[in-house]
């Protein structure tokens, strides 16, 4: 591991905000992987759907928490020769896996509601009801817990919206409880687990496009790629831009490329500190990489290459 690619975009692992983040993250991990067994048990003695679509969504939160755990982990070691961004894309690997698998426990859920409705078997309410309320409190506890974090990486919102999203899938199971114990509404509980499935989908919906929007290296939403060329272009030294792109490396961390041609010679570090101080200020684009061409310009290594290919 080389030392001489240490940068600035990478937190060192004794940074503040990262042993914040790590320690709310194992708290949050170890109290929903300790209540998961809990829950899954209770799920199986009541024999409710609602409450064991509430296990398996717990479940994907200690997933989702493990991986954040690793990930965060791994982001916050160097770049090397190998790994030039260093590991930061595995929060949005993390990120990814952790919304598609939520889809797969809504769509068992819902397979599972199907079978049910029309026939739903007795269930217990009460113990039901007892589970599902220390359930919501185990949620709400972690949603606290990991609250600061939220804006600190995908991952770690991924994390948080698990766990907030956990807790209505608690709510709907205390309301099918509620239901069965009040009016012997058994078919309330495959209804509570179809609810459940919906607010998972739609909740990890956006978390799933903007991870594969990341992968994809698309522009990050709050850029408008007219915007930023229109601005370089306002620079009296500038004659064009073309070969334009800005993308997303991980949370936070944006990277731009761009060829810059000029219409008359000029001092290129000059004009190149210029466009990045601009870029930096306006649009917060710290990762730069600008190309100079125009009159007075050129490559020696194409020149180069050029009489070598005429030389044989």
């Amino acid at each position: 591991m080389s030392e001489g690619l240490s940068s600035p975009c990478h937190p060192p692992a004794h940074d503040h905000r990262y042993t914040s983040s790590r320690r709310r993250l194992l708290f949050a991990f170890l109290t929903q992987a300790a209540f998961f067994v809990a829950e899954l048990v209770g799920a199986l003695l009541t024999n409710s759907l609602a409450l064991l679509a509430d296990a398996g969504h717990m479940f994907s939160d200690v997933a989702a928490l493990g991986l954040s755990l690793a990930a965060l982990h791994f982001a916050s070691r160097p770049p090397t020769a190998h790994k030039t961004y260093g590991y930061h894309r595995l929060e949005i690997l993390a990120a990814l896996v952790n919304g598609l698998a939520l889809w797969a426990m809504a769509g068992y859920i819902l397979f599972e509601a199907h079978t049910r409705f029309f026939a739903p078997p007795e269930v217990k309410s009460l113990p039901l009801l007892i589970i599902a309320t220390l359930g919501l409190g185990v949620n709400l506890l972690g949603a606290w817990v990991l609250y600061p974090t939220r804006e600190r990486g995908l991952h770690l919102r991924s994390a948080f919206l698990h766990l907030a999203a956990d807790s209505l899938g608690s709510l709907a199971a205390m309301a099918a409880a509620v239901a069965i114990l009040w009016r012997g509404w058994y078919w309330f509980d495959p209804l509570a687990a179809v609810v459940v499935a919906v607010l998972i989908v739609v909740g990890s919906g956006r978390l799933i496009l903007e991870a594969a929007d990341i992968l994809m290296e698309a522009t990050p939403r709050h850029l408008n790629l007219e915007e930023v060329e229109a601005a370089l272009s306002t620079h009296p030294g500038v004659a064009g831009i073309h070969d334009l792109h800005i993308w997303t490396i991980a949370s936070g961390l944006y990277a731009l490329s761009a060829h810059v041609v000029v219409s008359h010679r000029q001092d290129r570090d000059c004009l190149i500190w210029e466009l990045e101080e601009l870029l930096r200020q306006r649009f917060g684009l710290e990762h730069t990489t600008l190309q100079v061409e125009g009159p007075g310009y050129h490559n020696p290594q194409i020149c180069s290459l050029n009489h070598l290919s005429t030389r044989r």
